[in-house]
């Protein structure tokens, strides 16, 4: 793979392109990493070919939810409901852009995240027609009324794939948002099945923050498998 690093619109991107034409492209927000680990784990994964698109999310709670939700901590901004903003620059800027230095046309068109950016990659499917297939690992699905967000605006198009993961200690917390991840992640894989989409719900051993780079490249692995 051949890596370029670029800025659009203050985002830090870093594409890894793929030697095989119309690859798919798998678009990861991430919120420190570069993606390089996560492409290794899918390398020894034996992946199919996949273009990799890393976008450092440096305003993490802003950029990633959906609508306001008071801070977690007090020592952490709240959510202020930034991602229509930040989907808008990826679709109309960001991807662009990294089209330029693909080969070929990609395949189709994923969207994945851990934690608050799995959170969004749902919900980008919701509100944009631009990918087909999504993996959100720990996703921060205990955000206020996400659920039923889902619930009654399903993906615009047609959506392939969807993977869901959470840690089988995620929930054993005491934050009242928090502990009720599992739950509303259940319940959202429910309702992805009733809509007769292809999905699989996968348990991690352990909290939000073991083995992040693993749990990301199982599910990305997931989605580039057909």
């Amino acid at each position: 793979m051949v890596r370029s690093d670029f800025v659009i619109k203050d985002k830090v991107v870093s594409l890894f392109s793929s030697d095989k034409p119309d690859a798919p492209l798998i678009l990861f927000n991430s919120f420190n990493s570069d993606g390089a680990q996560i492409i290794k784990l899918l390398s020894e994964m034996n992946a199919p070919s996949f273009n990799f698109l890393n976008i450092r999310v440096h305003n993490w709670n802003h950029s990633l939810s959906p609508w306001y939700c008071p801070s977690l901590y007090k020592s952490e901004p709240p959510f202020d409901g930034g991602a229509d903003e930040y989907l808008s620059i990826i679709e109309n800027e960001v991807i662009p852009e990294c089209l330029k230095s693909i080969k070929g046309t990609p395949s189709y068109l994923a969207i994945s995240g851990y934690s608050l950016a799995g959170l969004f990659a749902l919900y980008a499917i919701c509100r944009s027609n631009l990918f087909s297939r999504a993996a959100s690992m720990s996703g921060s699905l205990w955000f206020p009324d996400f659920v039923d967000f889902f619930r009654t605006n399903p993906p615009e198009r047609k959506t392939e794939k969807i993977y869901l993961s959470l840690g089988d200690k995620e929930s054993s917390v005491r934050n009242r948002y928090l502990k009720t991840v599992k739950e509303k992640t259940l319940e959202l894989y429910e309702e992805l099945k009733e809509q007769g989409k292809a999905c699989i719900f996968e348990s991690n051993p352990g909290n939000h923050f073991f083995e992040t780079d693993i749990r990301c490249a199982k599910g990305i692995a997931w989605i580039l498998n057909d």
